[in-house]
C-alpha cells in the first residue's frame, strides 16, 4: 500500500470517530423543555365593575334573575338586557307594595331606602310575596356573594343609579341621551366592530367622515338643544383638557337605523379628516356636549358610562 493510500485511509477512520464522539454527546437543552410542568393558561377574566348598570346586569340580574319564567320578559322588571333593566327600575312604577304604602318606585336614584329593589332583596314586603331571588341557579354567585351583591345595589343607587352613559336620570326633567351615532363617506356608512356595537372600522383611504347624531330628551327637542359640542381623544377616558370642536344641527335631519334597532331621526353632525387623527388600527374616541332648558350641560358618555358604550362612541383605522 503506497503512502498516500495510507494517509487517506487514516484521514477517513478519524473522520468517523469524529462523528462517532460527536453522536455520543447530550444534544443541547431545548428552551421550551419544562416550562414550569404545566400547559400555559389564558388569564382569569375581569369580573365586570359592580359599580355600574353593566357589571350589574352581568353578575346579578341576568344570571340571577332572569331565569327562564322569572324575570326573562314573562314580567316586570325585564332584566334580559342592560337597557331593559334599567327601564324597568329606574323610576319605574311598582306592582308590589307593602301594608303601608312606603314605596313608589322600583328604584329610586339617590335613595335606596326609598327603592323597592332594595326592599325585595331584603325582607318578604307584605308576608306572601317572597324574598328577591325566589330562585337561585346552583353554582350561581349570589349563593356565596349575596351580601357584597345586595351592598352594590345599595351603593349604585345612592350614587345616582347610572345609566350606560353615566348619568343620572332626572324624573322631572332628564337629561338628554343617545339613540344612535352612524358614519358614513360618500355615501358609504361605516361598518362597526364586535357584531355592529363597536368601533367604526374607517378604511385608511377616507379623508372626509361624516358623523351623524342621534339625540332625544323629554321637553327639549334635539334641534333646540344648546352647547352642541364633541371632543376627540386617543383613549376612552383622556378627554381632559382636550379641544372643543362644534356640532351641526341640522335643519333637515335624516333617518337612519338606530342604537336600539328601529330608524330614527339624526340631527347633529360633525365632518372631519380622520386621517388626521389616528394612523393604521389606532382608536379615536369622541364624546359630545349638549343642554337642554333645564339641566347643565350633559356629556354623553362620561367616565361613569359602561366600557361598550364608550367603544360605540369611536373609529378605528383599518386598511
Amino acid at each position: 500500500m503506497s503512502k498516500l493510500n495510507q494517509i487517506v485511509i487514516l484521514l477517513f477512520m478519524a473522520g468517523c470517530l469524529a462523528l462517532l464522539i460527536t453522536g455520543c454527546d447530550k444534544a443541547p437543552d431545548n428552551p421550551f423543555d419544562n416550562q414550569g410542568g404545566t400547559d400555559p393558561t389564558d388569564p382569569e377574566p375581569i369580573p365586570a365593575d359592580l359599580g355600574t348598570i353593566e357589571g350589574l346586569h352581568a353578575r346579578i340580574f341576568a344570571p340571577t334573575c332572569a331565569n327562564s319564567g322569572c324575570h326573562d320578559g314573562t314580567f316586570e322588571p325585564d332584566f334580559r338586557t342592560i337597557e331593559s333593566t334599567y327601564n324597568t327600575l329606574v323610576y319605574h312604577p311598582i306592582i308590589k307594595n307593602d301594608p303601608m304604602g312606603s314605596y313608589q318606585y322600583r328604584v329610586v336614584p339617590g335613595n335606596p331606602d326609598a327603592s323597592v329593589l332594595m326592599a325585595r332583596l331584603t325582607y318578604d314586603i307584605d308576608n306572601n310575596s317572597g324574598l328577591m331571588p325566589l330562585v337561585v341557579d346552583p353554582g350561581a354567585e349570589w349563593n356565596t356573594k349575596s351580601e357584597e351583591f345586595i351592598q352594590a345595589l345599595r351603593t349604585w343607587i345612592q350614587n345616582g343609579a347610572k345609566d350606560i352613559f353615566g348619568q343620572s336620570y332626572n324624573l322631572q326633567d332628564a337629561v338628554p341621551t343617545m339613540h344612535g351615532v352612524i358614519a358614513e363617506s360618500n355615501g358609504i356608512y361605516m361598518e362597526r366592530n364586535d357584531a355592529g356595537q363597536g368601533a367604526f372600522r374607517v378604511p385608511q383611504n377616507v379623508t372626509q367622515l361624516s358623523v351623524y347624531f342621534s339625540l332625544l330628551d323629554d321637553k327639549t327637542l334635539p334641534q333646540n338643544l344648546t352647547v352642541n359640542e364633541i371632543k376627540f381623544a386617543d383613549g376612552p377616558d383622556a378627554f381632559a383638557g382636550k379641544p372643543v370642536q362644534n356640532l351641526e344641527v341640522l335643519a333637515t335631519p335624516i333617518t337612519y337605523k338606530g342604537y336600539y334597532g328601529p330608524q330614527v331621526q339624526y340631527t347633529h353632525k360633525i365632518v372631519i379628516n380622520p386621517q388626521q387623527m389616528a394612523v393604521l388600527n389606532q382608536t379615536v374616541y369622541f364624546r359630545i356636549y349638549v343642554k337642554d332648558n333645564v339641566n347643565p350641560v350633559t356629556e354623553i358618555p362620561t367616565n361613569a358610562g359602561v366600557y361598550y358604550i364608550k367603544n360605540y362612541f369611536s373609529f378605528t383605522i383599518v386598511e
